[in-house]
């Protein structure tokens, strides 16, 4: 790992939050290029589903604003994203496959879909 993942304690600390986890598993899933709304989306059938129709909209936002601000700049300033800003895209880069084996530990622990506070 590069760029400020030299260590397992600096991937669990990246891997700490729970939407970052499940953004990084949702790109690794996919594999390619997403917008942020529908990374948005994504998450939030899976935090508060079934339908995104049944999602509030607050809520959505919250996500996406999250996903925005937070998560996204501090992936892609340890280079395991590639992300647009402008465009509001967001791609996994081959720094993801070195997160891997620490995302798998911690997602399998991982309970079931619940809000939690979006630290940095």
């Amino acid at each position: 790992m590069e760029r400020g993942l030299s260590d397992s304690n600096a991937a669990f600390d990246l891997l700490a939050n729970r939407r970052r986890r499940r953004a990084l598993t949702v790109l690794e899933a996919d594999d390619r290029r997403l917008t942020v709304h529908d990374l948005t989306r994504e998450l939030a059938v899976e935090e508060a589903g079934p339908l995104i129709t049944d999602v509030p909209a607050e809520t959505v936002r919250d996500i996406f604003v999250s996903l925005r601000h937070i998560h996204i700049p501090k992936l892609a300033d340890l280079g395991i994203v590639d992300y647009d800003r402008d465009r509001g895209l967001v791609e996994p880069t081959d720094r993801l496959a070195g997160l891997e084996p620490y995302l798998s530990i911690v997602s399998e622990s991982d309970p079931e879909p619940c809000f939690e506070r979006d630290d940095p």
